[in-house]
């Protein structure tokens, strides 16, 4: 049964001084392994494939380098940016009538916008009258401004992304959807690919970051 987080009225208050617990750490390493594995197995496909070299090391390094520009992204998100009218919002593609889920938050992190407060919003673009294909970031700095359309992965066909809601004295709980009047613990991003293509090695495996401004 899909659950979005509660609302002011029903969310638990968060301890500050609450870490994680040894489950959620095992849990980012092996997803981390995963991705790591995958990775040098690329590598070592190389000298036993028709592959051209550069290709295959390209898909590999394109991989890491989009896992890492997420993790940043996402590590940098804040629940809002008074100035831009944007509030962190997670929605569930099957409730809100999307083609896949999308995630909207301000991040502090650097962008092809520059340093300073950005609103992300990813998403899975399947049209094929625009440019931008599959895994589409849309940034802006201010409310009014028009957005700068980065195509992420075009070989992406969905987009599933959960969050980590805390609860006091359990590991907490995975939700499919953020309405709320504060930040997630943790999220949880996993793509799909498209009818036609086959996703990057490295982006086959789920992407496990936990925001840096509840830790």
């Amino acid at each position: 049964m899909r659950r979005l987080s509660a609302g002011p009225a029903g969310d638990v208050e968060r301890s500050d001084c609450r870490g994680f617990t040894l489950m959620e750490v095992l849990i980012g390493l092996t997803v981390a392994a995963l991705a790591l594995t995958a990775g040098f197995a690329t590598l070592g496909f190389i000298s036993d494939s028709d592959e051209p070299v550069d290709l295959a090391a390209s898909l590999a390094l394109r991989g890491a380098t989009t896992r890492n520009l997420l993790t940043e992204w996402l590590g940098g998100a804040r629940f809002s940016a008074g100035r831009l009218g944007e509030t962190f919002q997670g929605l569930d593609g099957e409730v809100f009538g999307t083609q896949s889920d999308e995630l909207i938050f301000p991040t502090t992190a650097s962008t092809p916008l520059g340093v300073g407060i950005t609103t992300v919003r990813l998403y899975i673009d399947l049209d094929e009258r625009t440019p931008e294909r599959g895994l589409v970031a849309a940034l802006t700095e201010l409310i009014t401004d028009e957005p700068r359309l980065v195509e992420l992965v075009p070989e992406a066909g969905s987009l599933e992304i959960r969050y980590l809601l805390p609860i006091e004295g359990t590991t907490g709980e995975w939700v499919d959807g953020w309405i709320s009047n504060r930040l997630p613990q943790a999220i949880l991003l996993t793509l799909g690919p498209s009818r036609h293509d086959t996703l990057p090695p490295l982006l086959q495996y789920p992407l496990l970051v936990v925001l840096e401004a509840v830790r």
